[in-house]
């Protein structure tokens, strides 16, 4: 297996995974329950960690496809610019999902704010994921596309029946 088909299949992991764990993570806040509260912010730990080899071998799955013909140079770019920012947004997330699963065994007194700062970044973090999926998706779904994008590097298909 090479990076670009360890590219799309790991690509969705922290995109589920972040919204599944946020939404669980407010699930658990409101019904004040500590193992709900506990597996969400693991499952936001783990999305946020494999964001990173995601991101890496989105390098290498850049250069594979860049040159081929349907790939909108459009939307690899707008990708790439995307995928830096949730990057970030992702690990300070996962940092924070950590810090708070610390806190529930080593600082009590701290949970309730770091448990609402994991919520906060990675709501921002899952919705930084959005455009990027949605950019990452066009690279070569010409369907996708608006009428309005640029279409360089796109082969349209004319059928001659009519």
């Amino acid at each position: 297996m090479d990076a670009t088909h360890a590219h799309l299949l790991t690509n969705h992991i922290p995109i589920l995974g972040s919204i599944f764990g946020v939404v669980l993570l407010i699930i658990g806040m409101l019904l004040k329950n500590k193992s709900v509260e506990i597996t969400a912010i693991s499952t936001i730990l783990l999305a946020s960690i494999f964001t990173i080899p995601v991101y890496l071998s989105g390098e290498e799955a850049e250069h594979k496809v860049e040159h081929m013909q349907g790939v909108s140079e459009h939307e690899l770019e707008e990708h790439e610019e995307h995928a830096e920012l949730s990057l970030w947004l992702m690990l300070v997330g996962g940092g924070l999902a950590l810090m708070t699963l610390a806190s529930y065994k080593m600082a009590p007194k701290l949970t309730k704010t770091a448990r609402l700062s994991t919520l906060i970044v990675m709501g921002v973090a899952f919705l930084s994921l959005i455009p990027l999926a949605n950019h990452g998706g066009k690279i070569m779904h010409s369907e996708l596309r608006d009428t309005g994008t640029s279409t360089e590097g796109v082969i349209e298909e004319h059928d001659d029946d009519d």
